[in-house]
């Protein structure tokens, strides 16, 4: 790995070659470390150390951008020219004012994993998961992954960040000759896993939801897990939760902020500094993120901003911006679902008649103004009957209304889970919603 002081001594080196008027810096990456194994096997062991930069400039209303991973002198020379190549080359956005100002510098390491994740440590927890499902005849694939990751921010107008962060994640898919089960745990340390939760989640999983009876569609009360909510959660991110939603017209909260939208148990915020999730206190810009309410009570509060959309709105930037240039931007990197006051059990003693769903796939909008989503059931559905599980039952599609489902929650769990993926994470409760709509059957 690269040191701090080596990451500045680049930044600083790439900085003094641009003659823009101005330039952006962003150097991400680090070490991570996989241990993959499928079919009761470990089939892969592989390290890596990887960083990239990507550097921004402007001139005028004119921006361009490049990236590289070669850090000598010729290769940030043939970044700068690149970058500002491609800035000449370009129409004038006329909604461009600035990049990033002057912030206060932050420099943070939060809660990062200092003890070495060794492949003997990965392979033991992954024996142990192998172990018990040979023991039960069944087949175990995943992985067990740690990472120690910079980032580092800065640019012309004094903006100038750096930090560290570190997360592990063990995932255990479990298959037996008619069914499956899944379990992930995400941690900021690797020795916080809890193995034991996620080798009993799969193979407990995949053993009782064997040989799966059939069940008709229609409304059906549910139990979602964190896995399947997570889903619902992230669709209505990158749909409504940020300001280039609002302004292209996808966004269902247009014209709703300040309105009471679900009932009071909702409430989702964006908080890069909580120790409740992975944490990140500044953007991709270098702007130090803010906590954001999107529902607090079932009131729509915010959205999310980056620099752009900011100053296209005559907004302070919420410190959301993604690596630019970035379709998806602005994005909340760091959900969180605040819990209610039950047990997991308690959730599934109150359903008369339902389903547990432990996940969704194949998730995809059909009406992103509503927030209609379609998918199918994954890795375990049950039948609940008078507050009990009482059988496995063949996976079904769902075609649902993220806005139709919030507004018919009627309880949340107080464990949540954190799902991370590609640099974000979202941490979520259980979830009892009633009249879920289930549209079709399958075979399996």
């Amino acid at each position: 790995m690269i040191t701090k002081e080596e990451i500045q001594e680049i930044l600083n080196k790439a900085l003094s070659l641009v003659g823009a008027e101005q330039a952006e810096l962003v150097l991400l990456g680090g070490e991570s470390s996989l241990t993959g194994f499928a079919n009761n096997y470990i089939h892969r062991n592989v390290k890596e150390n990887n960083y990239s930069l990507n550097l921004r400039v402007a001139y005028g209303k004119k921006v361009g951008a490049s990236s590289t991973n070669d850090f000598s002198t010729e290769g940030l020379r043939s970044l700068v020219e690149a970058a500002q190549n491609i800035a000449m080359l370009q129409k004038e956005n006329e909604n461009f004012v600035s990049f990033a100002k002057d912030e206060k510098s932050i420099d943070f390491a939060i809660e990062v994993d200092k003890e070495d994740v060794s492949p003997d440590f990965r392979a033991e927890y992954v024996k142990r998961i192998v172990d018990k499902s040979k023991e039960k005849g069944f087949i175990a694939s995943g992985i067990f992954e740690n990472a120690r990751q910079h980032i580092a921010v800065k640019n012309s107008l004094g903006v100038e960040h750096y930090g560290e962060f570190t997360y592990a994640t063990l995932k255990s898919v479990v298959m037996t000759d008619t069914s499956s089960g899944y379990s992930i745990e995400t941690k900021v340390k690797a020795k916080d896993i809890s193995l034991e939760s996620v080798l009993d989640e799969s193979i407990r999983i995949a053993e009782n939801s064997r040989n799966p009876g059939t069940i008709e569609p229609g409304k059906y009360e549910v139990i979602l897990t964190p896995y399947a909510l997570s889903e619902f959660i992230g669709a209505m991110t990158y749909l409504s939760l940020n300001a280039r939603a609002v302004e292209q017209g996808t966004s269902f909260l247009i014209g709703r902020l300040g309105e009471k939208i679900f009932p009071e148990l909702i409430s989702l915020y964006d908080d890069g500094l909580s120790d409740i999730t992975i944490p990140l206190p500044f953007d991709f810009e270098g702007v130090p993120k803010k906590k954001v309410m999107f529902f607090e009570r079932g009131v729509a509060k915010e959205v999310v901003y980056d620099t752009f959309y900011a100053y296209k709105a005559n907004r302070q930037s919420t410190g959301h911006s993604l690596p630019q240039p970035n379709p998806y931007s602005p994005y909340p990197m760091n959900l969180i679902m605040e819990g209610g006051d039950s047990s997991k059990d308690d959730l599934i003693k109150n359903v008369k008649r339902g389903l547990y769903v432990q996940r969704f796939w194949y998730t995809n909008p059909m009406d992103p103004r509503n927030l209609l989503i379609t998918g199918m059931t994954r890795d375990g559905l049950f039948l609940i009957e008078d507050g009990k599980i009482t059988r496995p039952v063949k996976n079904m599609r769902f075609t649902e209304s993220i806005i139709n489902a919030f507004n018919n929650c009627l309880e949340l769990s107080k464990e949540s889970k954190i799902m991370y993926d590609g640099g974000s994470s979202i941490t979520v409760p259980y979830a009892r919603i009633k009249d879920f709509n289930f549209t079709s059957g399958t075979e399996f």
